[in-house]
C-alpha cells in the first residue's frame, strides 16, 4: 500500500513538472515569434524560396514549350511538303489533260473532215449507181424489175433443184439414221400385242334348226315376238332368210340377252310370254355376273384390283362392245401392252400410263345413254367422278387430240391408241367411212395444178397421181410428190401406210398412111 502511494506521489511530481516545463517552452516560442528579426527573416526567407520555385517552374515551361514548338515546326515543314507534292501532280494532270483535250480536239476535226469526205463519196457512188443501172438497163434492155424477176423465176428453179436433192438426202438419212429405232419399238409393241377383230355390227344374227320353229318365237297373234321386244328393248327378224333370226339393237347386251333367250327357249321348246320373261330375267342376272366377273379379270390382267365396282362393271361390258370390228377387251389389253412398252422406253410412269391405257375408252359404253358427248370426255367425267385423279383424265380424256395433253403420259395414250387401232388388221372400216377416207386421199393429190388424175388403190394404201408432163418436169414431180405425202400424214386418218406414186409419162404418138 505504501508502495502503491508512493508511486503515485511520483507520478503527480512528473506530472507537475512536465506542466512547467511546457509552459515555460510555449513562453520561449511566443518571444522569439514577437521578435522582429525574427519575423523578417522568416519573408525573405519564404520569398526566396519562393522565387527559386517559380525559376524552377518557369524553366520546365520554357523547355516544354521550346518542344511543343519544334514539333509544330516539324509537322508544318512536312505539311508544306506534302503540300508542294500535290501541287507537282495537279500541275502535271492538268498539263496531261490539255494535251488530251488539244489531241481530242484535231482527232474531232479530223473526223468531221472525214465524214464530209465520206458523204461525197456516198453521193458519187449513188449517182455513178445510177448511171450504171441506167446503162445497164440499155444494154440489156430490161429494166430492174424486169431482171429481179427473171432471177426470182431462176432462183425458183434452181430452189427446185436443190430442194428435191435435199428431200432425197433426208429421205436417206431418215430411213438410215431414225427408221431403225422406231420401227423396232413400234413393230415390237404392235406384234406382242396383235389380236384379232371381229366386225362391228349392230344386229346380231344365228341359225335355227328348222324355219318352222320361227311360229314359236311369233306366237299367237305376235304375242310372244311382241314379249321378247318389250322386256329386251330389241327389233327381232325373222323373215330375212331361211333357217335364220336376226336380233338388231345399238345396245350389244340387249342383242347378248335377247340372242341366248331366244336360243334357250327354242331348246326348251317351252316358249310363251311367261317363259319368256322369266328365261330373260334370269338370262340378265347372268349377263350381269358375267360383266362384273369380265371386268375384275381385265382389272386383274393389267394389274389394278383397286378399281371402285362401279368402274368393274363398266369394264366388263367391254366384252359386248366392238369399235370399228375391234373388241374393246383386246383393244384395251393391246394398249395396255403398248403403253407399258412406251413409257418404259422413254422413263415415263408406267403406272399412270396403264392405267390410262386400261380407262381410255370406257366412255363407249355409254355413248347410247349420254347424247351429245364424244366417248373419250365421257370416259374423262367417269375418271373425275370415281377416281378425283385429274391427271389421269386428262391423259384419258386427251387420246383423241382436241383436248390439249398436259404430260408425257397422256402423249403416250394417244401414241398407243394410234397403233393400236391403225395396225393392219386392227380394224375394219364401214361403207360411208372407208369411201370418204378413199375420196379425201384422191381430192389431195386432184388440188395441184399439175396434176391430171389422181386414183387410189390397194384400199386406199396407195394413190397414184398422173402429172401433166408440160405442167411439171421430174424434179418438180419429186417434190409434189414429198408435199402430198406430208399433207395426208398431216390432215388423214388411216390405217398403216400410203404409198404416194407419182407419175409423168410423155407419149409421141404418130399414125402411117
Amino acid at each position: 500500500m505504501e508502495i502503491l502511494l508512493v508511486l503515485l506521489t511520483f507520478v503527480a511530481t512528473l506530472g507537475l513538472l512536465g506542466t512547467y516545463l511546457y509552459f515555460q517552452k510555449t513562453k520561449q516560442m511566443e518571444q522569439k515569434l514577437k521578435d522582429p528579426k525574427r519575423i523578417e527573416l522568416t519573408e525573405k526567407e519564404a520569398i526566396n524560396k519562393a522565387s527559386s520555385k517559380a525559376k524552377s517552374l518557369l524553366n520546365e515551361a520554357e523547355k516544354k514549350a521550346e518542344k511543343i514548338k519544334d514539333k509544330a515546326k516539324k509537322y508544318s515543314n512536312e505539311i508544306m511538303k506534302l503540300a508542294d507534292e500535290k501541287e507537282s501532280r495537279l500541275d502535271k494532270r492538268e498539263k496531261t489533260l490539255l494535251e488530251r483535250s488539244k489531241t481530242l480536239d484535231e482527232r474531232y476535226d479530223k473526223l468531221e473532215h472525214q465524214e464530209k469526205d465520206i458523204e461525197n463519196t456516198k453521193n458519187s457512188l449513188k449517182t455513178m449507181r445510177t448511171t450504171l443501172q441506167q446503162k445497164i438497163e440499155q444494154a440489156a434492155k430490161m429494166t430492174k424489175e424486169e431482171a429481179k424477176k427473171q432471177l426470182e423465176q431462176q432462183v425458183e428453179s434452181e430452189l427446185k433443184d436443190f430442194v428435191a436433192k435435199k428431200i432425197t438426202e433426208a429421205e436417206y438419212k431418215i430411213e438410215k439414221e431414225a427408221d431403225e429405232v422406231a420401227k423396232d419399238l413400234l413393230i415390237d409393241a404392235m406384234q406382242r400385242s396383235a389380236t384379232d377383230f371381229v366386225a362391228e355390227t349392230t344386229s346380231t344374227t344365228f341359225e335355227i334348226e328348222k324355219e318352222e320353229l320361227k311360229g314359236k318365237i311369233i306366237g299367237k297373234d305376235g304375242r310372244n315376238i311382241r314379249t321378247f321386244e318389250r322386256l329386251t328393248g330389241v327389233d327381232i327378224i325373222v323373215d330375212e332368210a331361211p333357217n335364220q333370226v336376226t336380233v338388231s339393237s345399238f345396245d350389244p347386251i340387249r342383242r347378248e340377252v335377247a340372242a341366248i333367250a331366244i336360243q334357250k327357249l327354242l331348246a326348251d321348246g317351252r316358249v310363251h310370254p311367261g317363259t319368256i320373261e322369266e328365261t330373260i330375267q334370269k338370262i340378265k342376272e347372268d349377263i350381269a355376273r358375267e360383266i362384273k366377273k369380265t371386268g375384275e379379270k381385265l382389272a386383274y390382267d393389267t394389274g389394278f384390283n383397286d378399281l371402285p365396282i362401279e368402274i368393274i362393271k363398266l369394264l366388263g361390258r367391254f366384252k359386248y362392245r366392238f369399235s370399228y370390228g375391234q373388241n374393246l377387251v383386246k383393244h384395251t389389253l393391246e394398249m395396255v401392252n403398248i403403253g407399258q412398252q412406251l413409257a418404259q422406253e422413254i422413263g415415263a410412269d408406267v403406272q399412270l400410263t396403264k392405267k390410262a391405257c386400261l380407262l381410255h375408252d370406257i366412255g363407249k359404253v355409254l355413248t347410247h345413254e349420254i347424247e351429245g358427248k364424244p366417248h373419250h370426255h365421257i370416259s374423262g367425267d367417269i375418271i373425275r367422278k370415281y377416281l378425283k385423279d385429274e391427271k389421269l383424265a386428262n391423259a384419258v380424256e386427251a387420246h383423241h387430240g382436241d383436248i390439249e395433253p398436259k404430260t408425257r403420259e397422256a402423249l403416250l395414250v394417244n401414241i398407243a391408241d394410234a397403233i393400236s387401232g391403225t395396225r393392219p388388221g386392227a380394224r375394219r372400216d364401214n361403207y360411208e367411212d372407208y369411201i370418204k377416207r378413199v375420196k379425201a386421199l384422191e381430192d389431195i393429190g386432184n388440188k395441184n395444178e399439175e396434176v391430171k388424175q389422181t386414183f387410189a388403190i390397194h384400199a386406199g394404201r396407195e394413190i397414184r397421181v398422173i402429172i401433166d408432163p408440160k405442167k411439171a418436169d421430174d424434179k418438180q414431180s419429186k417434190v409434189l410428190a414429198y408435199k402430198i405425202a406430208r399433207e395426208i400424214e398431216d390432215t388423214q386418218e388411216y390405217p398403216g401406210t400410203v404409198k404416194v406414186n407419182v407419175i409423168r409419162e410423155i407419149r409421141f404418138t404418130e399414125e402411117a398412111k
